[in-house]
């Protein structure tokens, strides 16, 4: 009687090697994870937020209010949303109001585009305007459809801009709507795209010598991202190198944002916002000094505590600022148990409460950091860690190079030049740190990479997309039992939910495989002759009546060599093997040199866990 074969491979994927060189473990994966040392499927995800939200979703945060109520904060390319169960509500600020000369419309018969006249309105394209008091030209274009929002479809001029109707104009009228519409604009919007060529993307093309960063920040040439925290049940959310904005929350849900300098004497201008949970000041990194409107990349401020109108320093009060001695600019801030860590493009540092007259004070624990960015970080509160050019570290007392299994392969795809939206999350309920990056050309994030912690002293690495679909932020599990994650669809999405794609009409098949290195069945001179295999699959967690995967084998004359197909091939190139729940062996035989064996998902509904297979193989002749 022939002994099994065990098929017992270590776990993780491993690219920093060749494919044969690896031999004894796992080369390549999809949605799938390693648990207690074994390979399982990812589970499904499925819409958290009943309607989907204008632009790319680059922040998420979770806050409540003192009444009980969950709340989560996102910020949009386009828009600023909270969200209250499953209903997202617009409230980006207003940054102009103004009531408009005489009859600003001008329409043309068989045409939706409406063009509207308002002098020096600071727009950009794709900004969005709400008009009221305005009254009907001609006759379908009414007063209930001119007094709505709009989103500026072309900038004509520095005074002159166009919006579409919902409706086609029967009138041709070159002045109208009246004498009393009032525009109200929001914030002007940022890019979904990274711009290149100076720094975090700021300026135009090529400004400025070669090899010399730019000192000009314009909110609308950068990729728009956002920072927030709560100030008591109260939010605070930051444009990325713009304004402070704040919501109470004590008023309408709808009511928007307003800018803290409207409160007071605030940052006009900040890189991020962060509340001290210890002390309880509001803190904005990168901005402009006290009686300045120019922004220091350097610089962060505090207003006094408990309270978010008074930032200028006095003999009453706690307001205060300081300047990190390391780098050139500032990139994150991120709050720990026990300190806040402070990225520059060069240094870490940390920045604690130390109480009067400093009130907080820095040192610096790490250079030569390079943090890939500004959402590249991310933490446990013990561990923090982040995506660096070239490697990934964490720092948990000390700063250190995570070894990892997949470097190469993974900076050998990333899309470099949009390396601005990577986000970073935490998955605690599996002890795996996640980053969401955009490779192969994409201009968005359509991949992620995950490290599991479990054993700290032995990361495991493992990677793949989420059914091909990107996710553009990750929140681990706070209010709800499960992650959530902004798409770029629009929606929310709960992951770890199900064994489906719940994010179409109907819930689709999860892409969920593996894939080991090439090893031999022998010792490599013999061919072996396998008739038999024992799977060791479970289905717990499926959903499909009929769970199902395939075992694969993909099968070489020697490691090395390319996969043959074809009558004079000396193997047939794979085997797919069946298995369903219940089956308790296979009986194939074929014959092989070196495999590779792969595991796949083939039934809607199907989550696996892969044990320990077995094979019964004996030597067949030599070559």
């Amino acid at each position: 009687m022939v002994d099994p074969i065990k098929i017992q491979l270590k776990p993780g994927i491993n690219r920093e090697t060749t494919n044969y060189a690896n031999t004894g473990g796992w080369y390549d994966c999809n949605l799938a994870r390693v648990k207690t040392g074994t390979w399982n499927s990812i589970g499904g995800w499925q819409k958290f937020t009943a309607a989907p939200m204008l632009g790319t979703q680059r922040s998420l945060f979770p806050w409540s209010t003192l009444n009980g109520s969950r709340w989560y904060g996102t910020g949009t390319n386009l828009k600023y949303y909270i969200i209250q169960g499953n209903l997202p509500v617009d409230i980006t600020p207003i940054r102009r109001v103004v009531t408009l000369a005489n009859d600003p419309f001008a329409i043309t018969n068989g045409s939706s585009t409406m063009t509207v006249t308002d002098v020096a309105n600071g727009a950009v394209l794709n900004d969005f305007v709400t008009f009221v008091g305005a009254t009907t030209i001609g006759g379908n274009v009414t007063d209930t459809i001119l007094n709505a929002e709009f989103q500026i479809t072309s900038i004509v001029s520095d005074n002159v801009y166009t919006v579409t109707l919902p409706v086609v104009s029967d009138t041709t009228d070159p002045a109208g709507g009246g004498a009393a519409v009032e525009a109200s604009y929001q914030i002007n919007v940022g890019l979904d795209t990274t711009a290149l060529g100076n720094g975090w993307g700021t300026g135009s093309w090529g400004s400025g010598g070669w090899g010399e960063g730019s000192s000009i920040f314009v909110e609308t040439d950068q990729l728009r991202l956002w920072s927030e925290d709560n100030f008591g049940e109260d939010l605070l959310f930051n444009v990325r190198n713009g304004g402070i904005y704040y919501k109470d929350m004590s008023l309408n849900v709808g009511a928007r944002g307003v800018n803290i300098t409207t409160l007071g004497n605030g940052p006009s201008i900040a890189a991020q916002v962060l509340v001290s949970d210890n002390s309880r000041h509001v803190l904005a990194f990168g901005c402009n000094p006290v009686d300045s409107s120019t922004r220091d990349p350097l610089l962060a401020r505090w207003s006094t505590s408990e309270n978010i109108a008074q930032w200028t320093p006095d003999t009453t009060n706690t307001a205060g600022s300081l300047r990190f001695d390391g780098g050139s600019v500032f990139l994150k801030a991120v709050e720990t148990t026990t300190e806040t860590l402070v990225f520059t493009d060069a240094t870490l540092h940390s920045m604690r409460f130390i109480g009067p007259p400093f009130t907080f004070g820095q040192t610096r624990i790490g250079t030569n950091i390079q943090l890939i960015g500004p959402n590249a970080v991310t933490s446990t509160g013990s561990i923090t860690a982040w995506m660096a050019n070239g490697r990934f570290q964490w720092y948990d007392g000390v700063v250190r190079d995570i070894p990892c299994d997949i470097r190469t392969y993974v900076f050998s795809i990333l899309n470099t030049n949009q390396t601005e939206k990577i986000y970073a999350g935490v998955n605690r309920q599996f002890s795996e740190f996640i980053w969401l990056m955009p490779v192969n050309g994409s201009q968005q994030n359509n991949f992620y990479v995950i490290c599991n912690f479990e054993n700290p002293g032995d990361p495991l690495w493992y990677y793949g997309s989420f059914n091909g679909v990107g996710r553009s932020t990750w929140l681990d599990a706070f209010y709800e039992t499960n992650p959530l994650a902004g798409s770029m669809d629009g929606y929310l999405y709960t992951h770890e939910f199900g064994a489906t794609d719940q994010s179409g009409m109907d819930p689709t098949m999860l892409d969920s495989w593996i894939k080991s290195s090439v090893f031999e069945l022998g010792t490599g001179g013999d061919f072996m002759y396998v008739s038999r295999l024992l799977p060791d699959v479970s289905f717990e967690g499926s959903t499909a009546v009929t769970p199902a995967a395939n075992f694969t084998f993909d099968k070489r004359d020697y490691p090395g060599s390319p996969i043959v197909t074809g009558p004079d091939a000396p193997v047939a190139s794979t085997v797919i093997l069946p298995i369903e729940q219940y089956t308790p062996k296979v009986d194939k035989r074929f014959r092989a040199r070196s495999v590779q064996i792969g595991i796949e998902a083939t039934e809607v509904g199907t989550l696996w866990q892969l044990g320990v297979p077995r094979l019964y193989a004996a030597p067949d002749g030599q070559r």
